[in-house]
């Protein structure tokens, strides 16, 4: 999810679940970079400490700009369901991650050309103490979106290199099953199982390359109009994990603090989450 239009439109537009005493989980350290063309997207550079049980996760910023430091992303039900929570505002925002990937499957997008290819290359380099596997993915298709009767037409190839490790899969193993969210469109779901799911194991590194070129057709463009017929930008995103660890999760770790107050994610001025995230990596199927 991430690397498309739909990803673009998703950035546009929690239950609290019962928890078992104390679980065997996984924690890490990790750092994500992004730059981008797009004007829309602005580049970010951020740390955090993520915890993975089960199919909730929990992501705690701890550097950077792009999120105030401190505040915290949980997500429960496979990410489906997804908590903002900002303890300087002792508040929150709900957010219904399936809810919003379905509005979006009901759009007007439809994908074509779809071509995917993915390797393991010779490299096993050693991350945060773990080896790893290095593969590549190649993907290409065509993507458009119409908006009114102005079909937008995006020609997308994506490079994503992952270094996996296996040694997790014992605590991984539920969290990777859920896979990604489904839209209900089914393009749109094969472009997301395609890139979630072809790679094994948990990713300790991640970096994607993105390229679009979008085009318009001018017969459909009003004269004078200053939209671009054609243009051509590129995404980069890396995700590293420093450090790993099992650990056991106590009470309260998926839960809003009791006295916080619930904000209207339309109205409230916190800084809502809508960067991507690569605390669930992809190879399932964190990025």
């Amino acid at each position: 999810m991430n690397r498309n239009l739909l990803a673009l439109t998703l950035a546009i537009v929690a239950v609290p679940v019962a928890e078992q005493a104390a679980n065997a989980a996984i924690r890490y350290d990790f750092r994500q970079t992004m730059h981008s063309q797009i004007e829309s997207m602005p580049s970010t550079d951020f740390g955090g400490e993520a915890i993975i049980d089960g199919d909730r996760s929990r992501v705690e910023f701890t550097s950077g700009s792009a999120y105030p430091p401190g505040s915290y992303l949980i997500t429960t039900n496979g990410s489906r369901n997804m908590t903002y929570v900002d303890p300087t505002k002792k508040s929150y925002v709900e957010v219904n991650a399936g809810n919003v990937a379905t509005a979006i499957g009901a759009t007007n997008i439809k994908v074509e050309n779809f071509k995917s290819d993915s390797q393991m290359l010779a490299d096993h380099p050693v991350i945060a103490e773990h080896a790893t596997d290095h593969y590549r993915m190649q993907i290409a298709y065509d993507i458009t979106l119409t908006i009114g009767s102005m079909p937008i037409r995006q020609a997308v190839t994506t490079t994503i290199d992952k270094w996996v490790t296996k040694d997790f899969d014992d605590v991984t193993a539920d969290y990777l099953a859920t896979g990604g969210i489904r839209t209900g469109n089914p393009d749109l779901d094969q472009l997301i199982d395609v890139e979630t799911t072809k790679v094994p194991g948990f990713a300790l590194r991640q970096k994607v390359q993105v390229t679009t070129t979008a085009s318009v057709d001018p017969k459909k463009v009003d004269a004078g109009s200053k939209l671009q017929l054609q243009r051509t930008q590129i995404t980069s995103k890396e995700m590293v994990i420093s450090s790993i660890r099992k650990t056991i999760i106590g009470p309260g770790t998926f839960r809003v603090p009791p006295g916080y107050q619930k904000a209207n994610p339309l109205r409230d001025d916190s800084r809502t989450p809508v960067h991507e995230l690569d605390f669930k990596p992809a190879g399932t199927s964190g990025e």
